[in-house]
């Protein structure tokens, strides 16, 4: 069993997350509030190594109310220092990497408070590391991954959701919202929901038709079908 995942992104019109240079402040204040309802609303944040280390996030909830979810940082090759800001609050932070790391290179994580899962000893298995934050209680999963691993999830069906905003920008080349290095990814999606989060800037709620597998709960079950269904109130 998996959590009910939610890939949530900000792109041009054509498509791109980020700029050839690396440009990526693409999203705007009602964005924004949208993002942080949704990481209330979830019991963990997802991102990758790269965008861990590119922005050093603090994935906490700061523009709407309610308690941050877990920080989870897929990692690999152990490039995320433990100094990371999504690991400042012991038993809040989590990272995914490999089984064969040797202790003491995530004894300094453990030390900070850190939760260490293991998923794969050469390769990360992502299914197992779904499993894995299941198992700590994380029934609702919200993805703000770049486009290899937003990829990853499409393509080994671990999506259930896709919230997009598309920004009144076209950059031509950078990353891709799916940028996916080899073979041939094909999604189909249901459209759900549009609205106009500032004016230009337009965003989209898809369900993931298929392919999906392992989702938790009854035939039919969809948790989670709007930015406030099941948002905890709390101190953020």
């Amino acid at each position: 069993m998996r959590p009910y995942t939610i890939i949530f992104s900000a792109e041009t019109l054509d498509g791109k997350l980020a700029s050839k240079s690396g440009y990526t402040r693409i999203g705007c204040e009602g964005e924004l509030r949208e993002l942080h309802l949704m990481r209330a609303s979830c019991d963990a944040v997802m991102v990758g190594a790269n965008t861990a280390v590119q922005d050093d996030p603090r994935l906490n909830v700061r523009y709407a109310s309610g308690r941050s979810p877990l920080r989870v940082i897929l990692d690999p090759n152990l490039r995320v220092p433990p100094t990371a800001r999504a690991f400042s609050v012991p038993g809040k932070g989590v990272i995914i990497t490999l089984g064969k790391w040797g202790e003491e290179r995530l004894e300094e994580h453990r030390r900070r408070g850190v939760i260490v899962i293991r998923a794969g000893e050469e390769r990360l298995d992502l299914y197992k590391a779904m499993e894995s934050l299941y198992e700590l209680g994380v029934r609702r999963l919200l993805v703000e991954g770049g486009g290899r691993l937003n990829c990853s999830l499409l393509s080994e069906g671990l999506a259930d959701e896709v919230r997009v905003t598309i920004a009144p920008y076209v950059f031509g080349a950078g990353v891709s919202f799916a940028h996916c290095e080899e073979g041939e990814l094909r999604v189909e999606l249901a459209l759900r929901e549009v609205r106009e989060l500032c004016p230009g800037w337009v965003h989209l709620v898809y369900h993931v038709i298929r392919p999906r597998k392992g989702l938790a709960g009854p035939p039919g079950f969809e948790p989670g079908t709007s930015g406030s269904e099941g948002r905890r109130s709390g101190p953020s």
